[in-house]
């Protein structure tokens, strides 16, 4: 690999090896989509960046190229260049870019030889690579078929491809979109950009091509268009609906426990009543971070209501009511459960029921957990 044009098409060998870049975009266009593993080390910050932008406009390039050497000379200059040579020491693989491969990087470049440093560029910059991997996202899309891991709210669906992952094939939607998929599925984490997510998601399918080998089916869960506020790439999405199903089918009670378990007692809800040693001010904090998930999971309920129905609205709310109580004056947990089984009858099971049967899904396998983890791994040998 040359050391001074990496090409777009070599991305997968750095995604594979992990090497990290450095984006010289002004934070502004960094936040709106970067590559997988980049750190944002502007040549221009977002004011500079937006000056020279308006006297490009107004003047021409070479005014432009002038009050941008302007702007980023003497001592601010001399901040950055140490910046970067500090991070290519610390990290002496990494690669840089800006948005064209153009005259950021080229500047970044040759600044760093002037310190010392022979530093890689990417050619074509971001926009190149951005367009490659969408490209890799459709290409995808059309030579391998999915498996899609199904069932109701509550089966396990996430929990088996975290167990199945270091021996089959698995794509985790959630976890690249950060958000569970429902209502109820935003977590302590912001989402990524659109974007950010289609980049992530193309270095997952690019490093999962490796793995699909003897006609083995990438295993997804089945997911809907809308992820959070995350939209599946739609050739992806169109070939994720198509795939034949895996359906984990457990009981009732079994899903209200898991439910319980990812929603109540990995939350500050639970944390707050084990038995750990704490000071009387973690405590106060972690009452109030309850309180708040209980509150949170109110308007959650609110924005189903018009699908939910008024009165199993009210209902529900009551129910949460009636457990912040019961956690508050009792330390009690147990009637979450409540509100968490009417969820799942009330809403989810009908929604997920009739998404199933418009589709006409074709089911691969059906049972439980435990029989569905086994079936998949008997696929691959294991």
């Amino acid at each position: 690999m040359s050391l001074k044009n990496i090409k777009p098409d070599q991305i997968k060998e750095l995604f594979a090896r992990n090497i990290p870049f450095v984006d010289v975009r002004a934070p502004v266009e960094f936040h709106q989509g970067s590559l997988p593993g980049a750190v944002n080390m502007p040549i221009m910050n977002d004011e500079e960046r937006a000056s020279v932008g308006s006297t490009y406009k107004r003047e021409g390039q070479e005014a432009a190229v002038k009050l941008g050497h302007e702007l980023v000379s003497g001592a601010v200059k001399e901040e950055r260049v140490e910046a970067w040579k500090a991070f290519f020491e610390q990290h002496p693989q990494a690669i840089l870019y800006c948005f064209r491969g153009g005259k950021r990087s080229q500047i970044t470049q040759q600044w760093l030889r002037e310190a010392g440093l022979s530093v890689p560029l990417i050619t074509g910059g971001y926009k190149a690579v951005r367009s490659y991997l969408m490209k890799q996202i459709e290409e995808f899309s059309v030579r391998h078929e999915m498996i899609a891991l199904s069932g109701p709210t509550g089966s396990g669906k996430t929990h088996l491809l975290h167990r199945l992952r270091d021996q089959y094939p698995v794509i985790d939607l959630e976890h690249l979109a950060r958000h569970r998929g429902s209502a109820f599925g935003a977590m302590d984490l912001e989402q990524p950009t659109q974007i950010d997510y289609e980049n992530q998601l193309a270095r997952e399918l690019m490093l999962l091509e490796d793995k699909i080998v003897g006609g083995i089916k990438p295993v997804v869960e089945d997911e809907s268009r809308l992820i959070g506020r995350i939209y599946q790439p739609a050739t992806f999405f169109i070939r994720l609906r198509a795939s034949s199903v895996v359906w984990i089918d457990e009981p009732m009670h079994v899903r209200v426990e898991n439910v319980f378990g990812d929603y109540v007692l990995q939350t500050p809800i639970g944390l707050s009543v084990q038995s750990l040693p704490r000071c009387q001010e973690e405590e106060d904090i972690l009452r109030s971070e309850a309180v708040q998930v209980f509150e949170k999971y109110r308007r959650s309920v609110m924005t189903i209501h018009r699908k939910l129905g008024g009165l199993r609205c009210q209902e529900v709310i009551a129910d949460l009511d009636r457990a912040q109580q019961d956690y508050l004056n009792h330390q009690e947990l147990s009637s979450n459960k409540v509100w968490i089984e009417k969820l799942l009858s009330y809403y989810y099971d009908p929604l997920y029921l009739g998404s199933l049967e418009r589709r006409q899904v074709n089911i691969l396998f059906k049972g439980n957990l435990a029989d569905a983890e086994k079936y998949l791994l008997e696929l691959v040998g294991k």
